[in-house]
């Protein structure tokens, strides 16, 4: 890209744009716009207020808040005077904040709330590097900076930043236009599957090489609207942000995953980033109401997607649908197609999925729609993104192609390694693991598993160090099969086990809504609680299972498994916040039940 520096693309962007609006968000009730022009305005009085605290070029400024305009906001005012923004997960435990704040040495906090401030401990010494927080929400903000000496309001910062602007007038455009692509940009910290985790340090030329690169691959226009509700602290949610502004689109905020369905239908987004989980849900909720329509209905919806997907499938293969196969989509379209699209807004047509495998089918469903799904990977440290299918080059099941400039090969091991000007600078203050990670030739060890397939398409089967390896000598990745059991309406999450044992064996988890309608349905009566144990459930759970197991090699078979009381989640740490299993904790906590099903086999 033509800048220097995420500073530059910012400002310069900002200048082009001025009248347009750049943000959309919920404050006091209602939806409310901010233009470029208003959004610079208050980035600069954020980023003298960072001067005036003592903020300089190199530190480290802390974010620990959920998604919100303010987020996005004081990243650019970090970004435009050479601060480097340390993302934190709002659903952070205090420890693991502590550990983020002691590594990174940052000097400033920024937290949501009175109540998330109170939980963290401002006197623990493992913060003592913070000379400023600044709290979020005006209604907890404190009257007077005196009666806190650490902690300030946003607004309190704004107006430092605007009388230090007085006084020191061309302050702010001096010290974005002093930045370079080699000036650090970031520390992202690894959401950690094992053990502590890892701080990436990126800088400006990384992610200006990942947005063009992105851009060349996503066909995106300065029209389109984007709703933005992956995490920002994650890596994928970041490049989301950071991609909108540098083409110029509406990115709007989400107020929460609760109100994902509403806030979709007000702002009608024509595009989405998110993970797999998003997509499986939705699939699972489209199909609900399906059941519970009338037999016409279903039968109906039943045509409709048969013909969607036979339409979608000659037109990716670059084949003639023809007259009756367009007469027929455009009719189906008309009945049944556009009203499901309707339900995300009626706008929708392309997604963006990464941070762990898409299951087949669900792409399959949603491009039966009309909505692509188009699939990605990437890692924080090669700066997020490396592959991307494209609309006109795209293989189902793969991540694509390598992004323009990037360079992709598989070990002998199976481990996939990639190399370009999108590799991570290195792990903060961790030398030795920068080394283990990043070859002297330059490649990177990504820890993934995979193959590439003619024409240059790289297939993702599993993490390396998940594989299991049975007491036969079978490598499995389990990733594969948990997704093939996911499939099955009832499983909320698995986990597949059997590393040096005969046989798989898997842990399960239960979508309750499902429960209840499958309960119903038999005419049963489940009390709360009841369901992981009731022996009714466990055999129709069987049977679905071994039906399932017939699509796999008879060593990757599931032969047998324990229903879980409550799902994996963030909450109990069986989930990283970007939905990855942690199963070195699964293991742990539910070794017993593991135990349990390999010796009696």
């Amino acid at each position: 890209m033509a800048y220097r520096s995420l500073a530059d693309l910012f400002l310069s962007q900002a200048d082009a744009q001025r009248d347009r609006v750049l943000y959309r968000f919920w404050r006091n009730g209602g939806w409310r716009d901010q233009t470029w022009a208003e959004a610079a305005e208050e980035v600069e009085s954020l980023a003298l207020g960072l001067v005036a605290a003592g903020v300089k070029k190199g530190d480290r400024v802390a974010l620990y808040a959920a998604n919100r305009v303010e987020w996005c906001l004081l990243d650019w005012a970090n970004i435009c005077i050479g601060a480097l923004t340390v993302p934190l997960y709002p659903s952070s435990t205090p420890a693991q904040v502590q550990y983020v704040v002691q590594h990174s040495e940052a000097a400033v906090l920024v937290v949501d709330s009175q109540a998330a401030l109170e939980r963290l401990d401002l006197s623990a010494p493992a913060l003592a590097s913070v000379k400023t927080t600044v709290l979020l929400d005006p209604k907890d903000a404190p009257a007077e900076p005196e009666a806190a000496p650490r902690v300030i309001s946003l607004e309190r910062l704004k107006a430092m930043g605007r009388e230090y602007g007085g006084e020191h007038p061309g302050a702010f455009r001096e010290s974005a236009e002093a930045l370079a692509p080699e000036d650090d940009l970031t520390i992202i910290y690894t959401s950690g599957t094992t053990g502590e985790p890892k701080g990436v340090l990126t800088t400006h030329g990384h992610y200006l090489f990942t947005i063009a690169a992105s851009l060349g691959a996503i066909p995106v226009g300065e029209d389109d609207v984007a709703l933005q509700f992956l995490p920002l602290a994650h890596s994928f949610g970041r490049l989301e942000h950071f991609v909108a502004v540098a083409r110029g689109y509406l990115c709007a905020f989400a107020r929460a995953i609760e109100t994902l369905s509403a806030d979709l239908q007000a702002v009608r987004p024509t595009m989405m980033f998110s993970v797999p989980r998003v997509y499986e849900n939705a699939h699972r909720r489209i199909l609900n109401r399906v059941e519970s329509s009338s037999p016409v209905k279903q039968r109906l919806f039943r045509w409709a997607v048969a013909v969607g997907k036979r339409y979608n499938d000659r037109s990716r293969r670059g084949e003639g649908c023809g007259a009756w196969l367009r007469f027929r989509h455009a009719l189906a379209d008309r009945l049944v197609l556009s009203k499901v699209r309707q339900g995300m807004g009626g706008r929708l047509r392309l997604a963006i999925s990464g941070g762990a495998p898409l299951s087949e089918p669900i792409a399959d469903f949603f491009q039966a729609l009309g909505v692509w799904i188009v699939e990605g990977y990437g890692l924080t440290e090669t700066s997020t993104v490396t592959h991307a299918n494209r609309l006109d080059r795209y293989r189902m099941g793969t991540v694509g192609l390598p992004l323009d400039g990037v360079e992709c090969r598989v070990a002998d091991d199976g481990e996939v390694l990639i190399r370009g000007p999108l590799v991570m600078k290195g792990y903060f203050k961790d030398p030795a693991a920068t080394r283990e990670a990043i070859a002297e030739d330059g490649w990177f060890h990504t820890g993934d598993v995979g193959r590439i397939e003619d024409g240059g398409f790289l297939r993702i089967t599993d993490r390396k160090k998940d594989l299991i390896v049975t007491s036969g000598g079978k490598n499995i990745a389990p990733q594969m099969i948990e997704n093939h059991l996911r499939e099955e309406a009832l499983i909320s999450q698995a986990m597949v086990w059997g590393d040096k044992t005969s046989h798989l064996v898997a842990l399960i988890t239960l979508a309750p809504d499902e429960v209840a309608r499958w309960a119903q349905k038999e005419g049963l009566e489940l009390e709360g609680g009841e369901a992981d144990t009731d022996p009714r459930l466990f055999a129709h759970l069987r049977q679905r299972i071994r039906e399932r197991n017939r699509a796999l090699a008879p060593f990757e078979a599931v032969r047998d498994f324990r229903v879980l009381p409550g799902d994996f989640s963030t909450d109990t740490g069986e989930l990283t916040p970007s939905m990855k299993l942690k199963r070195r904790v699964v293991v742990e906590r539910h070794g017993d039940l593991l135990d349990e099903m390999v010796k009696q086999r």
